[in-house]
């Protein structure tokens, strides 16, 4: 009777970590997909989004070319009507917007070795989803 019980209880809890995150591979991004979210790769960008509340992620890795990180910085501040400009002290820019839908929306943008990162976010000030931001965060790679 307690081996059935261990059994059971074992079979829960590899049951309950693949459904709290499944890695898959997106054209070169690989990220950890908690469950109730899905992604897809849309042209060159990675959006992953919440399937029951307004909640997405947007992943864009992209080669600087002749610009700089600032360049680069202050074209997106402007085409996405920023607000809030900030510089961390790693050289990672941040600032405000509202998306296309109209959604409180970051954007957070980094660079180095001649590409640039950019990952927006919406839908983060419901406090419920802060683990699943951070989960998809943490777990973002781009193979070459």
């Amino acid at each position: 009777m307690k081996r059935k019980i261990f059994l059971c209880a074992l079979m829960l809890l590899v049951l309950a970590s693949a459904a709290l995150a499944r890695p898959q591979a997106f054209g070169n991004f690989r990220a950890e997909i908690p469950a109730g979210w899905s992604g897809d790769l849309q042209g060159s960008t990675l959006v992953i989004k919440n399937d029951t509340a307004k909640a997405s992620l947007a992943v864009a890795f992209n080669e600087m070319g002749e610009a700089s990180l600032t360049d680069i910085v202050e074209r997106l501040y402007v085409q996405m009507d920023g607000r809030d400009l900030e510089q961390d002290d790693d050289g990672d820019y941040n600032f405000s917007f509202v998306n296309m839908a109209g959604a409180e929306s970051v954007a957070l943008i980094s660079g180095g070795d001649g590409y640039y990162l950019v990952v927006s976010m919406s839908g983060f000030e419901d406090e419920a989803l802060h683990d699943d931001f951070e989960t998809i965060l943490d777990s973002i790679d781009w193979e070459d």
